[in-house]
């Protein structure tokens, strides 16, 4: 273990000792040596339990901050295989990313834990380029730009909109839950002019896709069909791994918020 992260764990461990423990029972549920657990819904239900478990309602927000931190070492050291650790590391560096919780994405971000893991040159870049691909799109960040053509072969650059907010929304049209997000964020958009609305398909059909977003009235605002997928620039830009993945944008373009749905939006922006 490098000498800084060292004295960070003894100084938080020295802090939190009294503060209530995680609930490491469900840690040993997972057999963190089967590879086959690797993006299955028992372990990431697993892995989000536990990492509830370390919330302390005694505690302040800056101090919760440092009891997930606690919890995430304990989770991490337990990865041993490369595929393993890739997966817990990427899905609890995007929760931690998605709640907003800057202070742990800064701490996962600055010490990598490859102290835990017997990884080639080529497996820690790849970890580093995930890493980094956060710190970009960290809530309060400003927006990668997006310079593309839309669907109906208008040129687009992200910082031209002019609008008070912007939704980035990344979906695929396989999704089921996708498609009823971009008929709500059709009618949303509809009742609220504040905001410009930016599609982003990375899976789907070209006609298919135009076809929906023609149904719910968003072809007046900005839709991207990314030819690339998953692999486009933009989807790595934004650090985008699953679909529906939306970003809330002030006026300037700086992340406000990356929100699960359109009710949460209107939360926000009623505060």
């Amino acid at each position: 273990m490098s000498r800084a992260k060292l004295l960070i764990i003894i100084v938080l461990m020295s802090v939190f000792s009294l503060c209530g423990q995680t609930n490491d029972a469900l840690l040993e549920k997972i057999d963190f040596n089967d590879t086959t657990l690797v993006g299955t819904d028992f372990l990431k239900t697993t892995l989000a339990e536990y990492i509830d478990s370390a919330k302390n309602p005694q505690l302040s927000a800056e101090k919760q901050m440092y009891n997930y931190i606690l919890a995430t070492d304990n989770v991490l050291k337990h990865c041993v295989s490369y595929p393993m650790y890739k997966f817990v590391y990427q899905y609890l560096i995007y929760g931690f990313s998605e709640l907003g919780a800057n202070q742990v994405v800064d701490y996962m971000v600055r010490l990598p834990y490859f102290e835990y893991l017997n990884a080639d040159s080529e497996q820690k870049k790849e970890i580093n380029d995930i890493a980094e691909s956060f710190v970009r799109v960290k809530i309060g960040c400003q927006a990668p730009d997006i310079q593309s053509v839309t669907i109906e072969s208008q040129k687009f650059d992200l910082y031209s909109v002019d609008k008070k907010y912007t939704v980035i929304v990344f979906w695929s049209y396989s999704c089921p839950h996708c498609r009823d997000l971009i008929k709500e964020i059709g009618r949303f958009a509809k009742e609220n002019k504040d905001f410009a609305i930016v599609t982003v398909n990375v899976s789907g059909e070209f006609k298919k896709v135009r076809r929906l977003l023609k149904k719910v009235h968003l072809t007046e605002h900005y839709n991207l069909f990314e030819i690339e997928g998953w692999r486009s620039k933009v989807v790595d830009n934004y650090a985008v791994d699953t679909t529906p993945s939306m970003f809330l944008l002030d006026k300037n373009k700086i992340i406000i918020a990356k929100p699960y749905d359109i009710e949460e939006i209107v939360n926000i922006i009623e505060l």
